[in-house]
């Protein structure tokens, strides 16, 4: 539990990122793109890989209020998150991303409060924590490897959501346009997204049709 989540439990400055997001309902990652005003959603599930800038990642407060911006109370991690303002607000982690040539290319905020997508960042946390002893200075390629249903509730109320399995791939030096103060509360989805996610876990992304492959040099990320 690197990055100190308890799972069972339930505004930074700077220039706005645009966002990739995991819907845990569902098992898909989709990259947010806005134009004129419109958000389309694109999954990138299959083919997923990203540097994950690790070194700069954040926790704290998160508010996700449909039809609104999020609300980021975030600090860095291992830095006192404070009380919880509200019951609106849960726990989450916050970090900049460089997509893949093959997912977009550019450099998102990545964002989530649910217990099935810290799981599984906490778990690649374990991985990077324990390879970057052999790679000081760089960051990790993260590839994602699967989806695996986690269940909770019974009856009624029983529910599926899927982890994310990553893996790192490859370790490279810092993109350049990678930088730390980047971030700031990204936009909710306007309500005329063109590509939606699921709204529930029934409609799951099968696992990913192939691993990217590893990176043999760092030309794909600059």
């Amino acid at each position: 539990m690197a990055l100190g989540f308890n799972l069972g439990s339930g505004g930074g400055g700077g220039d706005f990122l645009p966002i990739i997001k995991y819907d845990a309902r569902a098992g898909r990652l989709f990259r947010v793109d806005r134009e004129d005003g419109v958000s389309t959603s694109v999954d990138i599930t299959r083919n997923f890989k990203a540097v994950f800038d690790f070194e700069n990642v954040e926790t704290g407060w998160i508010k996700f209020a449909a039809g609104s911006a999020p609300d980021f109370r975030m600090v860095p991690l291992g830095s006192d998150e404070g009380d919880k303002p509200s019951d609106d607000y849960k726990r989450g982690l916050r970090m900049c991303v460089k997509l893949g040539a093959e997912v977009g290319g550019d450099c998102r905020e990545l964002a989530g409060t649910s217990a099935a997508f810290l799981g599984g960042v906490d778990a690649l946390h374990d991985l990077y924590v324990e390879g970057l002893r052999s790679n000081s200075g760089k960051l990790p390629v993260v590839l994602l490897d699967e989806t695996v249903p986690i269940e909770s509730g019974s009856g009624s109320k029983k529910s599926t959501n899927y982890r994310p399995v990553f893996s790192i791939a490859a370790w490279v030096s810092r993109p350049k346009d990678l930088v730390a103060n980047s971030r700031s509360a990204a936009p909710a989805a306007s309500p005329s997204t063109k590509s939606a996610p699921p709204a529930t876990g029934s409609t799951r992304a099968d696992p990913p049709a192939r691993k990217a492959a590893p990176v043999a040099d760092e030309e794909e990320f600059g």
